[in-house]
């Protein structure tokens, strides 16, 4: 979502050309990709011939609906189709309709099944904006989902906004956590967070999340996974894509002092 208004070729030659590993790819972006007139099997090479792979697809939100309607499964069937087809292991989930917890339990537990039959697993993202506003009700859904292809996606943003503390990190068991977001936020909340959120991010170590401890504390509990930088930003958004994700990159560097972090 750094680069959300890219194309799929702008988003791989970019996210190459600043170092990064991996790419994070929506229905939109094959959809785009078609329309630029890349052949399925095209694709995938693509993405290799550049060093990269997909680590992740994004962002579900309509998967609590009992039955398809009006063709809001759509998005879902062709994230699972491309997880086959690009061989991504992860698909990143929220919740913003206002459902009864049973149906949540229920339909959750209907993806993460469909997700195992395809070797995928499910990341549950929780946002303050949302129908799942903390980390203890993204992992209460998890729990009482009792699938184990079902985890968590942090995201430092909204980690931060929510109130989370070091402390309720240190709760978690390092199998619990799928996948690690970094972007930063400014001292002020937006009165619409929501707003802020898809629009006023800043990157990691501009603003004043403690993300040094937030990697300090997972370190600790036991979590080595990837790091991903998702800053959704009107003022990264104007930028060339290639200087956007550059300047992504090294936001994580100087955090880390590791150049193998942004893979």
């Amino acid at each position: 979502m750094t680069l959300r208004y890219s194309s799929f070729s702008d988003r791989v030659l970019a996210a190459a050309a600043a170092g990064f590993s991996g790419i994070g790819l929506g229905a939109v972006d094959y959809l785009d990709a078609r329309r630029s007139e890349f052949t399925e099997e095209q694709l995938a090479d693509y993405v290799s011939r550049h060093g990269l792979r997909v680590v992740e697809l994004e962002f579900l939100a309509d998967w609590w609906r009992e039955a398809d309607v009006r063709g809001v499964r759509l998005e879902e069937d062709l994230l699972f189709y491309l997880a086959d087809l690009l061989h991504v292991p992860q698909i990143n989930v929220g919740l913003f309709a206002e459902v009864p917890f049973d149906v949540q339990r229920q339909q959750f537990r209907r993806l993460c099944t469909r997700a195992a039959d395809h070797g995928v697993r499910i990341a549950l993202e929780f946002m303050p904006y949302s129908t799942l506003p903390r980390l203890s009700a993204a992992r209460e859904l998890i729990a009482a989902a009792g699938c184990d292809n079902a985890g968590l996606m942090l995201d430092a943003w909204h980690w931060h906004r929510s109130g989370g503390t070091l402390d309720d990190l240190r709760t978690l068991a390092p199998s619990e956590v799928f996948a690690v977001q970094l972007c930063d936020a400014t001292a002020t909340p937006h009165a619409d967070l929501r707003h802020e959120g898809r629009h006023g991010r800043l990157l990691p170590g501009e603003g004043v999340v403690d993300i040094a401890g937030f990697l300090a504390t997972l370190g600790e509990i036991g979590v080595d996974l990837p790091l991903a930088v998702e800053v959704l930003s009107d003022e990264l958004d104007a930028r060339h894509p290639v200087e956007a994700a550059r300047a992504a990159a090294q936001s994580v560097i100087s955090l880390t002092g590791d150049r193998a972090a942004v893979a």
